[in-house]
């Protein structure tokens, strides 16, 4: 028995007005989904546990098994790896964002208008700046998606002990206050803020600011850092639970968890992280590597995105796009052979635009367990799922169980 486990991110969703108050994966009336529940077991999911809104670091993490209070430091290490930095023990990694700043460094928008492609050019502004006042300290950056981007530190006394936290429109960035009183955390504080000027006086000026100015479009003129940790020890998929592992995924954190983690990664043309991702290309990379793999981890991006974005009809329309990538995939295997599991790593809310605590729905289909009688796969459905109600941690168990790899409980 295999496992292709599938993880729309933020996929879950609390009711709507506007949609009648159904959700966005009611709305889109997923028929691939659906099937995917009809032929197997549903339930609720808490993916670290009741009444916590995750990150999609924890909860991605908690589902593969993973301690996330133990390894979620900060999120940058699995950034910088996703991003193909080798990281060394002594480095402080942080997520980056290319902003909007205004004259005064008050954050006017933290994704700069949600840049595309053209943030790779002034990423090459970025990685080759050396810093003057810290010269000893090496900066590798590298850009992923859009405007994310990841930064590592390497040098002699440094320490994640910063305040950098997750960019907030309205604030003031460029300040970075050590949180204890070692040379260390004042050391990067000093770093940070000199990484941070420089890029805002390298971008600022740039042509391709001028021009999207011109164009009535946000600059893209400061790089902001933010949840750094050094890298964290992770026990290898392949030593915890005995299988082999590849995964699919476009976004540098998904990538990173699962680098650090051993898992084979595959580069899928057309994969964005985006609404315009290419979920078919992302279902046939699934499926040939799931005959040489036991386990294979998909990710699609899309719904968080929109759901950050309040864009309601663009979730409703990449969970459409979800679903044509599970009917791929389920119409390419035999459930008495490979078991397809379904979930959302957490809820996301298009009209708070911020991760929400909810249960998400999961379906685990397959010829190896006694189907419940649920043809639906969305929150509501999933309440009457025989699963009931489980947490992250319970995911592995109950695949292992399934793979008759209960071993893997031991790790």
């Amino acid at each position: 028995m295999r496992v292709i486990l599938i993880v729309g991110d933020g996929m879950a969703d609390r009711p709507i007005r506007k949609l009648g108050f159904q959700t966005p994966l009611q709305a889109a009336n997923p028929v691939n989904m659906d099937a995917l529940a009809s032929s197997g077991i549903s339930g609720l999911l808490d993916p670290v546990a009741a009444g916590i809104a995750p990150g999609s670091d924890a909860a991605n993490l908690e589902i593969l098994g993973y301690d996330s209070r133990v390894l979620c430091g900060g999120r940058g290490p699995f950034e910088a790896a996703g991003a193909g930095i080798k990281l060394e023990p002594g480095d402080v990694a942080f997520r980056c964002n290319l902003a909007s700043v205004n004259a005064d460094l008050v954050l006017v928008d933290a994704r700069a208008g949600r840049i595309g492609n053209e943030a790779r050019e002034l990423a090459k502004t970025i990685e080759a700046m050396r810093l003057k006042d810290n010269s000893d300290v090496q900066i590798l950056y590298r850009q992923t998606l859009g405007f994310k981007g990841a930064l590592v530190l390497r040098g002699e006394q440094l320490s994640a002990n910063v305040s950098a936290a997750t960019p907030k429109v309205g604030d003031r960035v460029g300040s970075v206050q050590p949180l204890d009183e070692s040379v260390a955390a004042k050391r990067t504080a000093s770093v940070l803020e000199e990484f941070m000027r420089l890029s805002h006086e390298l971008l600022d000026s740039h042509p391709l600011n001028e021009g999207r100015r011109a164009a009535g479009q946000p600059p893209a003129n400061m790089v902001v850092p933010w949840s750094g940790a050094k890298l964290p020890v992770i026990e290898l998929f392949s030593s915890k639970y005995g299988l082999s592992a590849a995964c699919v995924a476009a976004v540098s954190l998904i990538r990173g968890i699962a680098t650090l983690s051993g898992m084979e990664v595959i580069d899928v043309p057309g994969a964005t992280g985006n609404l315009d991702t290419d979920t078919i290309a992302k279902a046939d990379a699934a499926l040939e590597a799931v005959q040489r793999c036991d386990f294979v981890l998909v990710h699609v991006e899309g719904p968080d995105e929109a759901s950050h974005d309040g864009n309601v009809q663009g979730k409703i329309a990449i969970i459409r796009k979800i679903d044509a990538m599970v009917g791929k995939i389920l119409s390419h295997v035999d459930l008495n052979e490979v078991s397809v599991v379904l979930l959302a790593d957490h809820a996301a809310s298009s009209i708070s635009r911020e991760h929400t605590a909810d249960p998400v729905p999961v379906a685990i289909a397959s010829a190896h367990v006694v189907k419940d009688g649920v043809s639906q796969y969305n929150e509501r459905a999933a309440c009457r799922g025989d699963l009931n109600r489980i947490q992250g941690k319970d995911v592995m168990p109950l695949l292992l169980k399934l793979m008759g790899k209960q071993r893997g409980l031991d790790g």
